[in-house]
């Protein structure tokens, strides 16, 4: 059997080793019978798809790309840094004062030890500020493809990265700590503290010429008869040299650490509040402020037109911010001249109220972008220095702006026949090794132990948030600009003892030294771009006059500062622009027009101060507790305000006199009685008298100077002497409780000197108020397109005594009680503010009743369609006027009623909105307001100043603001559906006619028709306003609601129409292809909606541009 078994084995061998003959059953002439062949095959045609797919164009639309395109590329670039080169940073090297305070020996700089730590790169502690190693060769840099931003730590293992965190927390450990510096133990043998500290007299010789005859002058003692011996015990030895054996110890350390207690400052503070022993139980703010002997009162205001002498202000006048990088954007301080402006990046020039914003040709989206964040968190925060309302947008090749281009060229100190050109840009990579260069220049320090100590983990890299403890003092130096951050936590000593260290260090020469880096942060903008000499000093032996020194507390920073940081967090900021943009077109949505017809219940007017609800001055009765608070008014007293000091109202009968050029104080003086009600509802006899409290108002005029503004505020703080509540009153925002003070406050035109000049001559007055206890009147201009038929006037001539009470045909008879009582108290006081005759009389016209003089004064013509008369009208106004705001500040679009301030429940007021109230609104908004039988959409305008330029090379910088725009579209869309739903809630629902049979106009700011100004107490003509919205395509023409809801739900247009301008009303720029229909779409962009929808989004973008439909 085994036999068997061995020839079947060697015959299988055999076969193995030959070739199958052909079978008859599979055929030979099959393609790829091989499965080697197959795979092969496959092989290749997995490579192959990729020679038929068409190169990718994306390249061409970044900045290497545009600059191919223009042959403006240079070949080199300005310096040599091939790609493997390591990372050259700054030595990190200790600052310490070179004039430390001598306090003693434990002070003295010969005894202070120089503290050595072991790290890989080593570190040298210098008593002085001058560093002077030596000057390295020029180096050559090229792009580094590496960036710099990590840590040396985090580059290395993680081993390595432990050993670095665990150093610095050590690091901070130490610093929360009182340990002082190491205290060297004075030696006998220590020349410099025993000779040179010890300062002894230099012995005088005296030369005394002596005779032989002197010496018998000396007369001899007696000696001694006896001599008595001592004898010391036996076996004693001779006693050593005291001085040798302790010097021989070696158990007596010759240094010690010094630790600081606080003790004896303790003890100084608890004995000074013991000083103030009737005062101990206040705080010690309190007490400091009672121990102050300084006079505020002989401190004078000084004008805000003169800057304030603020030391460590983290800002100049004049500041160029250079936005440069693309991974992490560096924005550095350079210097204000027009040489260190290039094409390729982009520039911020911040002057006072002036902020110019460059943007070169060939910067990146990343620059442009984040230039436009910082310009946007200036204006907002008023940061460094700037109080520009708006950035001015500057771009090179297109001169649309020659003045603002004269201005930006004259802060840069350009002259006129100075015919130089910005610079070109320069290669395309250089943003990549600029910005690692300049990272790697980044030197940040340490308070401790007296001495300013480099941050290893941080040096040469880019901060982060997470250094930044509170209980820390960091320098921060970034060459141009060097911030001192302190910690809201800090020891106040820590933090003069660092600022002290930083002025020195600031001022040092050779402090700016960048030797040992790849360029210096100086003077860096001087060879970016197309340059003709790229030539330039790594060493400054002083910081120009333009670098900035600068303080900074916690939560203080400035703009500048925050972009140093990787990872500051984005503050969330209210602008319109960012809301258009991050909450998109979608979350618009039409309102419940039911709700918003129904409202909120009526609410009294109620002033809140103190947490004491005040109502409108008089009382107020909380329904919960059913307590009645009543409103005792115990004195008030009238300041006016002047840019540098102030005045005193001694005349009581000029209390309700105010000037709309002038700003005033008022002081009010009150008490608060509270008593409940009895079950039948009236007022209990008991009640409980509280203390005297105290408000101060700051009424400001809306004629009146910034300064006398900022005087109020500041006199205020002065006149509180009671330490009570502040409020402050802009001119048409005066609350009940405020006008109820004076009982009729009069409101007048300029300045008092320019009002007791027009006595001579006719002056007209606007009614508000709808008791006589709360009368505001105003003064208008005296012409007839003032006057409003809803109202009662007056008409006064100061010099005849004449007053005349104009009612107008539909004012309401609590309108004309409060007038003629008015008119009836002028004719007894007769205020020399408004009269110079001794005496006046009076009388009252109705409208369309006047007098020739009557007419002659106002300027009045028969047809009366100056000021929109209601005298031929039919309809009744016993109605409120109601008024809508709809907007999205805060991401949600929705509605908010406002109310009017004089307000009361039964009888309702003719004018109750002013102009203001819509021009002051952040804009782009919108206003619904119901008069009764008619709606009034009231649209603003669109406030940006976008910058169009008509270039193929990149789209405008501020393109984004395409998707606000599409958002204020649809904005103005639901306010239209609510306004048809808010009809249909109040008339009912209308099927046969469409929108409800909606009646109402829509207008446009600047282009109201005289029926919607009519509404309004009075109006200005805004025509900087009037040109923005005719610039956009808007007309004064008459247009319904009806017809402009038709045309923004319309969902095609023909072709010509979307490609004329302006487009229609609702379609939106950025999409108009889908108002399209099938043909018009195929022509338009030769290919089919399907075909087109499958394209890339920036494909889609390329094609509409080229065909003219973006």
């Amino acid at each position: 059997m085994e036999k068997v078994k061995l020839e079947s084995l060697s015959l299988a061998h055999s076969l193995s080793d030959k070739p199958l003959p052909p079978s008859p059953l599979i055929p030979t002439s099959l393609e790829g019978g091989k499965v080697s062949d197959r795979l092969s095959k496959l092989k290749c045609n997995s490579e192959n798809w990729k020679q038929r797919i068409e190169q990718t164009d994306a390249k061409k639309f970044t900045v290497a790309g545009r600059l191919q395109k223009k042959a403006q590329s240079p070949v080199e670039l300005q310096f040599e840094r091939s790609a493997n080169d390591a990372a050259k940073k700054c030595p990190m090297l200790e600052v310490r004062s070179a004039n430390q305070p001598q306090l003693g020996l434990a002070k003295s700089p010969s005894m202070m030890v120089t503290s050595s730590t072991t790290n890989s790169t080593s570190k040298t502690a210098l008593r002085s500020l001058s560093v002077n190693p030596e000057e390295e060769g020029p180096a050559s840099l090229s792009r580094s493809n590496s960036s710099s931003s990590e840590s040396d730590g985090e580059r290395n293992s993680p081993q390595n990265a432990k050993q670095n965190k665990e150093l610095a927390n050590n690091k901070s450990a130490a610093a929360a700590t009182n340990v002082g510096a190491r205290i060297q133990v004075p030696r006998l043998d220590d020349k410099e503290t025993f000779e040179n500290f010890f300062s002894s007299k230099p012995k005088s010789e005296q030369n005394v010429e002596l005779e032989i005859s002197a010496f018998d002058d000396i007369k001899p003692t007696e000696r001694l008869v006896s001599k008595r011996h001592v004898q010391g015990p036996k076996g004693r030895r001779a006693a050593r040299n005291p001085l040798k054996s302790l010097a021989a110890r070696e158990d007596i350390s010759s240094e010690y650490t010094e630790m600081r207690s606080g003790i004896a400052e303790r003890e100084l503070r608890r004995l000074k509040l013991e000083s103030y022993g009737h005062n101990a139980n206040l705080a010690a703010e309190a007490i400091a402020g009672l121990a102050s002997i300084e006079d505020f009162k002989s401190v004078a205001l000084r004008s805000s037109s003169i800057p304030l002498q603020q030391m460590w202000l983290p800002h100049k006048p004049v500041m160029l911010l250079h936005v440069k990088g693309r991974t992490h954007v560096q924005t550095r301080l350079v210097e204000p001249v027009h040489s260190s402006l290039n094409r390729g990046d982009c520039f911020i020039l911040v002057a006072g109220s002036q902020l110019f914003r460059y943007v070169g040709s060939f910067a990146n989206v990343i620059e442009i972008s984040r230039s436009k964040k910082i310009c946007a968190a200036i204006v907002e925060n008023k940061d460094l220095g700037c109080t520009a309302s708006q950035e001015v947008i500057l771009t090179d090749g297109k001169y649309l702006k020659e003045r603002q281009w004269r201005q930006f060229w004259q802060l840069l100190g350009k002259k006129e026949d100075d015919q130089s050109d910005i610079a070109e840009c320069g290669h395309a990579d250089e943003d990549d090794v600029f910005e690692s260069s300049l990272i790697e220049t980044n030197k940040i320090y340490e308070y401790q132990d007296e001495a300013l100590i480099p941050m290893e983990k941080f040096w040469g890299c880019i901060p982060k948030v997470d250094m930044l403890d509170t209980r820390k003092v960091l320098v921060f130096d970034f060459g141009s600009e060097l911030y001192v951050w302190n910690g809201k936590n800090a020891p106040s000593d820590a933090k003069r003892a660092a600022m002290r260290l930083a002025q020195e260090h600031f001022g040092a020469e050779d402090s700016a030294d960048y030797a040992d880096c790849y360029l210096n942060p100086l003077n860096y903008a001087a060879i970016v771009g197309r340059r003709e000499s790229t030539k330039y000093a790594k060493r400054c032996a002083q910081r120009p006059e333009w670098c900035v020194l600068g303080k900074i507390t916690q939560n203080m920073e400035t703009v500048l500062f925050k972009e140093k940081f990787s990872d500051w967090p984005e503050i969330e900021r209210e602008d319109l622009e960012k809301d258009y943009l991050s909450n998109g077109v979608h979350m618009v949505r039409a309102l419940n027009g039911s709700a918003l017809h129904k409202g909120e219940p009526y609410q009294e007017p109620n002033l809140v101060l103190e947490q004491a609800n005040l109502g409108r001055g008089n009382f107020y009765y909380d329904t919960d507790t059913m307590r009645h608070f009543d409103v005792i008014t115990k004195s008030t007293d009238k300041w006016q305000i002047h840019e540098f000091n102030f005045d005193a109202a001694n005349n009581r009968d000029d209390y309700g006199h105010f000037y709309s050029a002038e700003s005033y104080i008022v002081r009010w003086i009150y008490q608060i009685s509270v008593t409940v009600r009895e079950l039948s509802g009236k007022v209990s006899n008991r009640s409980t008298v509280g203390r005297d409290r105290c408000v101060y108002f700051t009424w400001q005029g809306q004629d009146s100077s910034a300064n006398e503004k900022g005087a109020a505020a500041l006199l205020t703080v002065e006149l509180d002497k009671e330490k009570g509540a502040q409020m402050r009153v802009s001119q048409g925002d005066e609350c009940t409780a405020f006008v109820r003070l004076f009982r009729q406050m009069w409101q007048h035109r300029g300045r008092k000197e320019q009002c007791l000049e027009r006595r001579s001559e006719w002056r007209l007055y606007q009614l508000q108020g709808n008791v006589n206890e709360e009368s505001l009147i105003k003064e208008v201009v005296c012409q007839s397109s003032h006057l409003r038929s809803r109202s009662s006037m007056l008409l006064i001539h100061g010099s005849q005594g004449n007053v005349i009470v104009w009612h107008g045909s539909k004012s309401a008879p609590h309108t004309r009680n409060v007038a003629t009582g008015v008119a009836q108290d002028l004719i007894k006081t007769v205020p020399k503010d408004l009269f110079s005759a001794e005496a006046a009389n009076l009388t009252e016209v109705e409208e369309g009743t006047e007098e020739d003089q009557c007419k002659k004064a106002l300027g009045l013509k028969d047809e009366r369609k100056e000021y929109g008369s209601l005298l031929k009208a039919t309809k009744s106004f016993d109605y409120q006027l109601r008024i809508f705001n709809f907007s999205s500040t805060q991401g949600v679009f929705k509605a908010l009623e406002l109310s009017d301030p004089l307000r009361c429940q039964d009888l309702h007021s003719a004018y109750p909105f002013s102009q203001s109230q819509l021009y002051n609104a952040r804009q782009p908004t919108i206003f619904l307001l119901d008069d009764g039988d008619e709606l009034w959409l009231w649209m603003g305008w669109w406030p940006l100043e976008d910058v169009k330029i008509n270039t193929d090379e990149r789209s405008s910088p501020t393109n984004d603001n395409r998707a606000g725009v599409n958002r204020w579209i649809s904005e103005r869309r639901a306010a239209l559906e609510t306004a048809v739903d808010y009809w249909r809630a109040k008339h009912g629902e209308n099927e046969k006619e469409p929108f409800h049979g909606i009646r109402g106009q829509v207008v446009w700011a600047g282009l109201e028709p005289l029926a919607f100004k009519a509404l309004f107490p009075d109006w200005t003509d805004r025509p900087d306003v009037r040109e923005i919205n005719e610039e956009d395509g808007r007309t004064d023409a008459s247009i319904s609601i009806g017809t402009m809801l038709a045309q923004m739900t319309q969902t095609e247009y023909p072709l010509e129409v979307l490609k004329a301008r302006p487009l229609p009303e609702g379609v939106e720029p950025t999409r108009l292809e889908v108002y399209l229909n099938a043909e018009d779409f195929r022509a338009a962009l030769g290919c089919s909606r399907a075909e087109f929808e499958q394209l890339p989004i920036w494909k889609q973008t390329k094609l509409k541009k080229e065909r003219g439909l973006f």
